[in-house]
């Protein structure tokens, strides 16, 4: 299976069926820069997924990753996620905690991991359980915002 490629930043193109949204008089007028990315060329930004490997800011890793605003790691969870617990997580967070982590569990979450949530918030760490496929997509926008989080996502076939 090839990666499913997350590249937000390609324009739309109208349908043939969808008028385009760009009225004539918007022809000169310049859109407003929400966010810069200068000085962030290490910044790491997920493009794809899938085939049980991820392209992440250029590069290729195959199996699960921890990935941080500026790094990114082959990272070994268990092969379960509700099996997951703090002592899985924590020597990979650093001294600096994050105040987010989201966590990537391949399909749907069918766990909330109530557990691991109570860990991960006595040390101040707020845990989002999603599908890796959403877990990929809310990095990038976290990123975007310049938000500070980590990301633990399960390879996906």
């Amino acid at each position: 299976m090839a990666l499913k490629s997350l590249n937000m930043n390609e324009p739309k193109t109208p349908s043939p069926k969808q008028p385009s949204l760009k009225s004539p008089s918007d022809a000169s007028s310049e859109l407003v820069d929400i966010r810069s990315f200068e000085g962030a060329s290490d910044l790491q930004l997920i493009h794809g997924y899938g085939g049980n490997s991820f392209r992440i800011s250029g590069e290729r890793y195959s199996g699960s990753v921890l990935v941080h605003p500026r790094q990114t790691a082959i990272w070994t969870p268990p092969a379960k996620p509700e099996t997951l617990v703090i002592d899985d997580l924590l020597p990979h967070f650093g001294d600096d905690f994050p105040p987010l982590f989201i966590l990537g569990v391949g399909g749907a979450p069918m766990d909330p991991m109530n557990d691991l949530s109570a860990a991960l918030r006595h040390h101040g760490i707020a845990l989002e359980v999603m599908s890796t496929p959403a877990a990929c997509r809310t990095w990038n926008v976290l990123m975007s915002e310049g938000r500070n989080a980590v990301t633990g996502l399960y390879d996906i076939a």
